[in-house]
């Protein structure tokens, strides 16, 4: 049985810029090995709209 790992927005945007001192070395180890890994699609919503606020800075354009 496969299992699917969804990430919380913070750990997705954490893990995708290599900020990996922000969670557990574990957590890094698990999304890692997992065969899948997802995002839900709020958490995409929250990432653009903490963009378009100037809350954070994409490392590309949005």
């Amino acid at each position: 049985m496969s299992q699917i790992i969804i990430l919380d927005t913070h750990i997705w945007f954490w893990f995708i810029n290599q900020q990996f001192d922000k969670f557990p070395t574990h957590w890094r180890e698990i999304i890692e090995t997992s065969e899948q890994v997802g995002v839900s699609t709020i958490s995409c919503y929250e990432i653009a709209l903490a963009q378009q606020r100037g809350r954070l800075e994409l490392p590309c354009a949005a």
